[in-house]
């Protein structure tokens, strides 16, 4: 496919020759959304129309290697196709040299159960020569017992897969750097604006100096494995996190402006449901270092609970001299002075345990 490429106000434009607009608008809606409407201008087209304007894209789709559209267009056709569609979506098919679906058109016609009405209709009289000799041969041709078509699994590459994909391999269309604890990691402008106010303010406003954003949410900055867990929501909706990624994430989505309270409603949703003794300390340091005093009070409480397989964890060991405290601190406050201590009001100084 020729495209010619110029540049027009520090913006690159592609030029692609020979295109229907509104099926290369419908293109761009499907890219963006992972939906294809056939609509023109928001309204409802008429069933040739909508065959027409599917016929574009699913062109379009082959040009620019589309699976997944190809196979979307396919199935609409297919569905939408009748009697008294079948000529014009024929004509159009053999007009753009779609073969597979003048093909699918072509088998419908000599169906026993259309031929007579088809070809008796006003619509066929004024078809081309050329495609009235291929439906009589067709016709004519001894049929061909076929198993019938189970229909394809769509192409697993949806819309979140490939920004999952773009994130991780798209270093050469990156535009922005974010920086995390000394750590640079490359972004794309172009999702961050979509996705949170907070950076499409930052865009619109100002050039970032050096191009370099500093990652913080409010005056905490989160963890490495935090920030990616934010990275993955950001770009393909991601959710799955371990807990201590939603305790630093619960405020993002008041801070970053996003579009709906999903994160945070995970987030919280996660805290309270997967709090273990195998993750404990991990939210024991992340609560202290964004100053949750409440859910390190509930961390604090599950280590002492569970204090005798607590203490036997590495992770534990390596929790830094203050947090050690805190947790004796706890250990203290949970075990009571009867406990730990024998009732010494009935013993007397003279008694031989005591004496010296």
């Amino acid at each position: 496919m020729k495209s010619a490429t110029t540049t027009i106000l520090g913006y690159q434009s592609e030029s692609l020759p020979d295109k229907n607009p509104g099926a290369f608008e419908m293109i761009l809606s499907y890219i963006y959304t992972d939906r294809i409407q056939p609509r023109i201008k928001g309204q409802e087209p008429r069933n040739n129309d909508a065959i027409l304007a599917m016929l574009e894209v699913y062109r379009l789709s082959l040009q620019l290697e589309m699976g997944r559209l190809q196979q979307l267009c396919v199935q609409f056709l297919e569905a939408s196709i009748g009697i008294k569609s079948v000529l014009f979506a024929l004509h159009n098919a053999a007009r753009l040299q779609l073969d597979f679906l003048k093909g699918f058109c072509l088998r419908f016609i000599v169906k026993e159960a259309n031929f007579n009405q088809i070809v008796m209709s006003k619509e066929f009289e004024t078809l081309e020569k050329s495609l009235i000799v291929e439906i009589i041969r067709r016709k004519l041709e001894p049929p061909v017992r076929l198993l019938d078509p189970q229909p394809e699994p769509l192409a697993s590459n949806s819309l979140e897969q490939d920004l999952a994909q773009f994130r991780l391999n798209g270093q050469e269309f990156c535009d922005i750097t974010l920086a995390l604890d000394g750590a640079h990691i490359p972004a794309h402008k172009a999702i961050l604006g979509a996705r949170s106010s907070y950076f499409e303010a930052m865009f619109r406003s100002f050039t970032p100096q050096d191009n370099i954003v500093n990652i913080a949410i409010g005056e905490m900055v989160p963890s490495r494995q935090a920030f990616d867990s934010l990275m993955r929501y950001i770009y393909y909706g991601d959710v799955v996190m371990p807990p201590e990624d939603s305790l630093y994430l619960f405020a993002a989505p008041y801070f970053y402006g996003f579009t709906n309270n999903r994160l945070q409603a995970f987030c919280k949703h996660n805290l309270e449901m997967n709090v273990s003794c195998q993750n404990v300390i991990q939210i024991l340091e992340a609560a202290d270092k964004i100053q949750a005093t409440d859910m390190k009070k509930h961390a604090l409480s599950i280590i002492v609970h569970h204090f005798p397989k607590a203490a036997r964890f590495p992770s534990l060991r390596r929790l830094s001299r203050e947090l050690l405290l805190d947790v004796l601190d706890a250990l203290a406050d949970e075990l009571s002075e009867s406990r730990v201590c024998p009732d010494l009001s009935g013993i007397s100084l003279t008694d031989s345990n005591m004496s010296l």
